[in-house]
């Protein structure tokens, strides 16, 4: 990331990336420069730091040669956020480059386009009640445990708080399993941080996307994916995928740092421990706590500045992008007030950004808080006396600047023994189609040729979605 103080110049050709919802994947920034410490080392930047140096905001190099902002306080974040008119979400009409996105997804766009495109999703997320959702993601949990239980050792991040959302969300799609631990693979590869990994996953989750769609299309359920497809707005065949495939982008890898952050949280911080087990501090207003604490994502791109203005004492020119620095605004002191009391503060205290907060506030804030109350709870239950089997200056951060979260968090507990059944489930596995010979049938020699019976069943074609299963064969 390149610093500055001053106007960055003429108009900018406008960001490389989309716009993000305040709740998702991360914008790359380049190397750091001018003195200020820790922004290129994957760790959080010393925020006090740069807010003493720079006030609400600094001026940065989002990737070479493109100019922006990153807002660093906490009514400056805000005010963007609530801005539409003078902050747009929407990249492409100051985007000479054609890098902006073209496709249709709600976070790229304003006013009545972006709520025809995203109602659909509020109103399927707003159908998936308590008594639906926690029953899902205790099943996908307590499979993930399964796997660790009787070794009494784990990884919270790969083997639990990582594939977690996929196998969840994957089932309220209204798939089987097996596409739940694929799509669970082709996450874990395309945020690995290998390039070559990610180069060849993401083009597989577009297609689990796009066969998701058809698969729903010819035979709908009561899923979440044919409630958009039936949606009164009538999203487009692309338009359900980009919906579909938002809904997944924007949660799953934040969910997963958040509960990974939550859970460090719990083992590292006996007070926090004590208080949330004794019930004195509830698991709503612990995740309210996490959120301000240790938010899973510090820096987002989010909006582009639709003229030229004065901001924050500073110069915007028209197009240039500003990025979210949601880890900044958390710690200004005029929100974050003592943080040697910080529980006592911030529990509950639902004032934060995390969720984003405008006409563009994440839609699935409910759903999420009760996924991850559910996965914390459900570990908490089932892997009794979790400790840290490394030191916490061992703890490795995500090199990412945008994502807060750890690489891996390894615990011992106490083995369980025998593994209990109760809660658990055998996996559907997908039907099993097998051709049936076909016998001829020989006619008596006067009659010559062969015949075959007319009703001869045909062999199965698999549907995209088989064929996406076959080519990856995920680790059930």
């Amino acid at each position: 990331m390149r610093h500055g103080t001053g106007s960055t110049g003429d108009d900018a050709a406008g960001a490389a990336g989309a716009a993000r919802c305040p709740y998702t994947a991360q914008t790359a920034l380049s190397p750091q420069q001018d003195g200020d410490p820790g922004l290129a080392r994957g760790e959080e930047p010393p925020w006090d730091q740069l807010r003493s140096r720079h006030g609400g905001l600094v001026s940065v190099e989002v990737s070479p040669g493109v100019p922006g902002w990153l807002l660093l306080g906490y009514k400056e974040n805000l005010q963007v956020l609530r801005d539409q008119t003078h902050f747009s979400a929407d990249p492409r009409p100051w985007d000479a480059s054609g890098a902006a996105p073209v496709r249709g997804a709600a976070l790229n766009r304003d006013g009545d386009d972006h709520q025809r495109l995203r109602q659909p999703i509020v109103d399927a997320l707003a159908s998936v009640g308590t008594q639906q959702l926690v029953p899902v993601v205790q099943r996908a949990a307590v499979h993930l445990i399964g796997r660790v239980e009787s070794a009494g050792a784990a990884d919270l991040i790969g083997q639990y708080a990582a594939p977690l959302p996929a196998l969840a969300l994957n089932e309220l799609l209204g798939l089987p399993d097996s596409y739940g631990h694929l799509l669970a693979d082709l996450s874990a590869r395309l945020w690995s941080g290998d390039q070559k990994g990610a180069a060849t996953a993401a083009p597989a989750v577009r297609a689990y996307f796009r066969g998701l769609v058809a698969r729903k299309r010819a035979e709908p359920g009561r899923d979440l994916t044919s409630s958009i497809l039936e949606h009164p707005h009538g999203l487009t065949d692309e338009e359900a995928v980009e919906a579909l495939h938002l809904l997944w982008a924007a949660g799953h890898e934040p969910t997963t740092h958040l509960i990974g952050n939550a859970l460090l949280r719990l083992i590292e911080d006996p007070g926090v421990w004590t208080a949330y087990l004794g019930g004195t501090l509830t698991p709503e207003d612990f995740v309210d706590y996490v959120m301000w604490t240790e938010p899973p994502v510090s820096v987002l791109a989010g909006r582009y500045a639709t003229t030229d203005m004065r901001f924050a004492g500073a110069r915007i020119r028209r197009g240039e992008p500003l990025l979210f620095g949601f880890g900044s605004a958390h710690t200004d002191p005029s929100v974050s007030g003592d943080t040697a009391d910080s529980v006592a503060l911030l529990a509950g205290n639902r004032a934060h950004l995390s969720w984003g907060a405008g006409a563009h506030r994440c839609p699935a804030t409910a759903f999420t808080r009760e996924l991850v109350r559910t996965a914390i709870d459900t570990a908490l239950d089932r892997m009794r006396g979790m400790v840290m089997a490394v030191e916490p200056a061992e703890l490795r951060w995500r090199p990412a600047p945008g994502v807060h979260g750890l690489v891996e968090l390894p615990v011992w507990f106490t083995p369980t023994g025998e593994r209990e059944q109760s809660g658990a489930r055998p996996e559907p596995r997908e039907p099993v189609v097998r051709r049936r010979s076909r016998r001829r049938t020989r006619l008596p020699a006067a009659q010559g040729a062969r015949y075959q019976a007319p009703f001869a069943e045909k062999p199965h074609v698999p549907d995209p979605l088989e064929q996406l299963l076959e080519t990856w064969n995920p680790r059930a």
